[in-house]
């Protein structure tokens, strides 16, 4: 008989078998009981209370081809932790001619069978809803008396209370972050930098645009504690002064309405301080080739991109000598 094994494990239960010991006793129940295994299907740090798990919605599709007739399992709670999705499914793969057999809770193929196995479905119901409780209501007594919920971040270590402390060696690496930014350092400069010196992230990798502009953005590092949504000033140690912070603030979002400047090849002078006379919106680098391949830089309204300015782009030498002439006279 083809058959076909089904493994998953969630990340926020240490309890799960390993995905290594699963399919170990899933391969020798198979070879203990003369049954080919044609295919593995496994989802990795997915919920059983879900179905939205890729490998398992494959599986229930690729039922239908007729290529096995049993999904063999660890155990049933491996399937599915949810009891409609047990239902719908088991009966899907009923339809299919294909049963579900676990490895460990070998039962019956008749009432009293059925009626044991929906005793172990509610059972795994009941123990994945008790177990997200506890775990929910953790992290409220924490938040509550604003101790860690296993957050790590850059510049923090948790002490045996579970307070946060500064990491002496880990802090400094934010406040060069924050003070290089706030000095006109790009983010690609100041990852490059961090990479060249072997500095890591809080999760052990390597800096990036979407990580550095996470910790820009961390008002933690002026003591707001924050647990979903909410954040309580004066309770976090504070890393950064308030005035750094919202300096780096202010740049990111300049930047964010300038985007040409960082995709540009040629330093754009004049971004995030040239704007249009007729309009006001900003105007912002721009570059065209000509017929001849050559290459010309301009600066363009963003209120012309959105088609709502009628006002010309205007070269890029041409203006910014003009305001450098100016700047030198005062």
């Amino acid at each position: 008989m083809n058959v076909v094994i089904y493994a998953r494990y969630s990340s926020n239960s240490q309890r799960d078998a390993s995905i290594e010991i699963q399919l170990e006793d899933c391969y020798k129940y198979c070879k203990d009981n003369g049954l080919t295994v044609v295919e593995e299907y496994i989802d990795k740090a997915l919920t059983g209370r879900s179905d939205k798990r890729p490998k398992f919605m494959k599986m229930v599709k690729d039922s239908a081809k007729g290529h096995f007739q049993e999904v063999i399992t660890y155990r049933f709670d491996r399937f599915s932790r949810d009891k409609t999705d047990n239902v719908i499914y088991k009966n899907a793969l009923r339809k299919n001619g294909v049963k579900v057999v676990s490895v460990h809770e070998q039962i019956t193929d008749d009432p009293t069978g059925a009626f044991i196995e929906s005793i172990i479905e509610a059972y795994g119901a009941f123990y994945s809803a008790e177990l997200a409780q506890k775990v929910t209501d953790g992290l409220e007594h924490n938040a509550k008396n604003f101790l860690s919920n296993g957050t790590k971040m850059l510049g923090y270590i948790t002490g045996a209370d579970k307070k946060y402390q500064i990491d002496p060696e880990t802090a400094p690496i934010v406040k060069y972050i924050y003070e290089e930014y706030a000095n006109g350092k790009t983010i690609v400069e100041i990852t490059d930098y961090l990479n060249s010196k072997g500095y890591k992230t809080s999760t052990g990798g390597k800096f990036n645009k979407n990580s550095l502009r996470t910790i820009l953005k961390n008002k933690r590092y002026i003591g707001y504690y924050i647990f979903r949504g909410v954040e309580t000033p004066n309770v976090m140690p504070r890393i950064i002064s308030d005035e750094l912070f919202y300096k780096v603030a202010d740049i990111m979002e300049k930047n964010r309405k300038a985007p040409a400047r960082s995709k540009a090849n040629v330093e754009y002078l004049l971004t995030t301080k040239l704007f249009c006379g007729h309009c006001k919106e900003m105007m912002t680098g721009y570059s065209g080739t000509g017929k001849m391949g050559v290459v010309y830089n301009y600066y363009i309204c963003n209120g012309k991109k959105k088609k709502l300015c009628d006002k010309k782009m205007v070269k890029k030498d041409y203006i910014e000598n003009i305001v450098v002439t100016q700047c030198r006279k005062y």
